[in-house]
């Protein structure tokens, strides 16, 4: 009964009373609860449900006092015949100097939608970082006079089926209408600071003393310089590729991350408003700051094309084997590995072609066979070997698939093997490897055809020796 009496006391209460007295921390809470309701189904891009949600966004950015960016809120775009449309908003600066550069701070209001059943509601992914940018946008609308340079808040759709949303705005505002986009921000994940204790603002060597910058004591901070994980990526990508800094902004993957489970009863929402508290203080800076400047580098997964020269290091695992020509025959193959360095030129346009070498250390192992018995294979060959390979490779723009041909040396430094024979110092012979990469990160298969003999002397069997190699490595 008593319930009852204060709902309807509050029944009377007018809505902008209840408004005012709401706190931020208090509207978070609700931005989240109703994106990441069962009554929207998971938003899944291009659905109706998702079109419920950025019709709240609109109603939101209404109520602040925000204008859209372009002639309506809804900026519609299309990918693999489906229609999808962001919202985009814009606070306008006031310098007459710096009110044409822009700075985008965004977040995807789309998630998983249904799948067998199952609701997949993404209150950490992405209700957190949209209802964060909402009141964001709600602080920099009250100290807009402090503005100098133009803020335009961003809540993109599609984002889970390919960065769709974010991509078409990089591309509306760059390269369509080439507009001075001077800092990038993704909120993407923002719910669980309490479980992770850190806020991760990843891209700060892309600002110039981006640390000094970013800086804080209101929250603790974790400083990435660039992203680099070649599985996973959020909306900074189209900006961060037409060289604009960027800053992906999460507190990490503690919530249950793309599972029905992310929901909103799991959120930290004192730690959302902290959130929101330091973003909001950061973006009234940035856009506030004449001095605010690129470092003018960029993430090796940014970067479109590869640089003129790169230098790395290298892991390396796999068989060798001898073969016996004239007996087309193979001895038994035997564990190898080692680490080295690699290098590669890139040239020609845009660098589809490169000079790869990878001096490698090797310890290496294979069955011999026995004279008396030539498929026992029970002699063991050891050996520590240089192995210098060298190709000639064709390659993607970005690198990430390749595939080259050319030779090799290998240098034997220490050899094991009981037969009455004298190992050659050096052996030579051809070379092929095929790759994949990312962000600097790459895995290949190196095969290595042994042209030279592996005995020296006249009347030495003829035998090569044979090796197959998986290598990872990292460039730098």
């Amino acid at each position: 009964m008593k319930k009852l009496a204060i709902f309807f006391l509050l029944a009377l209460v007018p809505a902008s009373v209840i408004s005012l007295a709401q706190t931020r921390q208090d509207r978070l809470t609700g931005h989240v609860y109703y994106f990441a309701s069962d009554s929207l189904r998971g938003r899944a891009a291009g659905s109706e449900d998702a079109a419920k949600a950025a019709g709240y966004i609109v109603r939101e950015f209404e109520s602040i006092g925000l204008k859209p960016f372009y002639d309506d809120w809804y900026m519609p775009f299309t990918k693999k015949g489906v229609r999808y449309k962001n919202v985009v908003a814009v606070i306008e600066g006031n310098d007459p100097d710096l009110k044409d550069q822009y700075i985008v701070v965004g977040a995807h209001y789309d998630h998983l939608g249904v799948k067998n059943d199952k609701i997949y509601n993404g209150a950490d992914d992405n209700a957190s970082g949209t209802a964060s940018v909402i009141e964001l946008a709600r602080i920099l609308s009250a100290r807009r006079d402090q503005l100098k340079r133009t803020v335009v808040i961003a809540a993109f759709d599609a984002e889970e089926l390919g960065l769709f949303g974010s991509t078409a705005l990089a591309e509306k505002m760059i390269d369509e209408d080439h507009l001075d986009v001077r800092l990038m921000m993704s909120v993407d994940m923002v719910g669980w600071y309490k479980a992770t204790g850190t806020l991760t603002l990843m891209g700060v060597a892309t600002i110039k003393d981006g640390k000094k910058v970013l800086e804080s004591d209101k929250i603790n901070l974790k400083f990435v310089n660039f992203e680099w994980s070649p599985v996973t990526a959020t909306d900074t990508e189209g900006f961060a590729k037409r060289h604009v800094p960027t800053l992906a902004v999460s507190t990490g993957l503690k919530s249950p991350y793309h599972k029905p489970e992310d929901d909103a009863e799991l959120i930290d929402y004192e730690g959302l408003d902290k959130v929101t508290d330091y973003l909001s203080d950061l973006t009234l800076s940035v856009a506030s700051d004449g001095g605010f400047a690129a470092s003018g580098k960029v993430a090796g997964k940014h970067r479109g094309t590869l640089p003129v020269f790169e230098a790395g290091v290298s892991l390396a695992w796999g068989n060798t084997w001898f073969k016996f020509p004239d007996a087309a025959f193979e001895g038994k193959t035997g564990f190898t590995y080692g680490a080295g360095l690699s290098f590669q030129l890139n040239f020609g346009s845009e660098r589809r072609w490169g000079l790869r070498a990878e001096p490698t250390f090797l310890r290496a192992s294979a069955r011999y066979p026995d004279e008396s018995d030539l498929y026992s294979s029970t002699l063991k060959y050891k050996g520590n070997e240089i192995l210098i390979p060298a190709q000639l490779v064709f390659q993607r723009q970005d690198g990430a698939f390749y595939l080259g041909f050319g030779g090799y040396y290998d240098h034997h430094l220490k050899t094991s093997l009981a037969v009455d024979q004298t190992i050659k110092t050096g052996g030579y012979g051809v070379s092929g490897v095929f790759g994949i990469r990312a962000a600097g990160i790459g895995m290949e298969y190196m095969w290595l055809w042994p042209t030279s003999p592996f005995f020296d002397g006249k009347s030495a069997p003829s035998v090569r020796q044979g090796t197959g190699l998986f290598k990872l490595y990292k460039y730098f």
